[in-house]
């Protein structure tokens, strides 16, 4: 699957000048790779560009020649609208995002780290290892919610430019106490006043947050470096020879009031996808600031119905739409709804590698089968020489 993403990224557009960015307003495309279960019955998606797809079933078609692909309608066109129409058939919905607990270059665990590689090749040596694909984890909980319930996750993916690199190369150097020039500079003029005007239009219903003022720090003497630092730099240089994607996770939960529970969406989906976490380098939290939860302690202790009211047409708006965030500021502030401001929802980078083991086609190594429809069939072409004509 990892070559997919590989193929998937070779697709990438981008506005090459001034004119097409800002005057034709041409945006990266995007994917959205969505995995629903609706009563237990789990269903993998891809909602592709429309002048992507030939190319995205071909690269598909090409690493697993007997899946099958089919063009449905959108499942959400069933979905209510509006909460207002939630709440009038007696069901209420939860929602967030998820982001990443350490910064982008960090990655997190991956199927190499779970030995499947290892098991793949051993197959095709004729030798047969048994192991658990860790996507069972996600497809367990998702099987097992009531008839009524259902639970929708989508992970955004838009090929990244190689930006993210240079991040990435800051965070090895400061492990391996290797001085980056570049990364020195001083805050711009332009960069206060950008911090400002945020804070500034954001100041009535969240708390202004300043960046630390930098400050002359004495030469100190080299860093000595760890094993442990040396082994996450390595973990990251190998992260960094993959090709990376803007990534977002979100995910939906809707089920009739009386069975309705926070705790498995809150929980149960971040239990589920965690299992790729690792302590050294990265792992998956919720966002609090997206979630359709809040209480009134937290800034600005107001409005607090009128502010869980509207994330939660946030979300299903954005879930709608496969949304990803705005990439400028004033975008963001534009779109924004007096009790919730668009300035939270966050992507981050994850690399083909990752993307392969977060989504992939279930395998013999998924021991969920009484929760996917398999076909038992394969779809092969005719044989040659058929008759074409009736004269034949």
């Amino acid at each position: 699957m990892e070559q997919f993403f590989v193929g998937l990224h070779g697709l990438r557009n981008s506005a090459g000048n001034f004119l097409e960015k800002y005057i034709d307003g041409e945006v990266t495309l995007w994917w959205s790779l969505e995995v629903a279960s609706f009563g237990g019955e789990v269903h993998f998606y891809i909602r592709t560009p429309k002048n992507r797809r030939k190319m995205m079933e071909a690269l598909l078609y090409a690493q697993y020649p007997n899946v099958e692909l089919v063009e449905i309608e959108d499942y959400m066109d069933k979905f209510p609208q509006t909460t207002r129409e939630i709440y009038k058939k007696d069901f209420n919905i939860f929602g967030g995002e998820f982001i990443l607990r350490k910064e982008d270059a960090y990655p997190i665990r991956t199927y190499v780290d779970f030995g499947l590689d290892k098991m793949r090749s051993s197959r095709d040596d004729g030798e047969i290892k048994s192991g658990i694909d860790p996507i069972s984890a996600l497809l367990e909980a998702l099987g097992g919610i009531q008839r009524e319930e259902m639970v929708l996750v989508q992970i955004l993916i838009r090929p990244a430019s190689n930006d993210w690199r240079d991040e990435a190369k800051k965070v090895v150097c400061k492990l391996l106490g290797i001085e980056d020039k570049k990364a020195i500079k001083k805050q711009s003029v332009g960069g206060g006043f950008t911090e400002f005007a945020r804070n500034f239009i954001i100041a009535p219903i969240e708390y202004p947050n300043w960046s630390e003022s930098k400050k002359e720090v004495k030469e100190e003497k080299k860093k000595e470096i760890m094993p442990g630092d040396k082994k996450v730099a390595d973990a990251i240089i190998e992260s960094m020879s993959k090709p990376g994607f803007e990534s977002l996770i979100r995910y939906l939960y809707y089920a009739p009031k009386a069975v309705f529970s926070t705790n498995f969406a809150r929980r149960g989906l971040l239990g589920a996808i965690n299992q790729y976490a690792s302590p050294d380098l990265n792992s998956f939290r919720g966002n609090p600031k997206v979630e359709t939860r809040t209480r009134w302690i937290y800034f600005p202790h107001l409005f607090v119905k009128q502010r869980v009211e509207a994330r939660k047409q946030r979300i299903l708006h954005n879930y709608r739409n496969r949304k990803l965030p705005e990439e400028s500021t004033w975008a963001k502030v534009s779109t924004s709804h007096p009790f919730y401001v668009t300035l939270y929802s966050k992507t981050y980078i994850l690399n083909t590698t990752e993307l392969a083991t977060l989504f992939h086609v279930p395998t013999e190594n998924v021991l969920t089968s009484p929760h996917i429809k398999r076909i038992e069939s394969k779809r092969m072409g005719p044989p040659s020489g058929l008759p074409i004509y009736e004269e034949e």
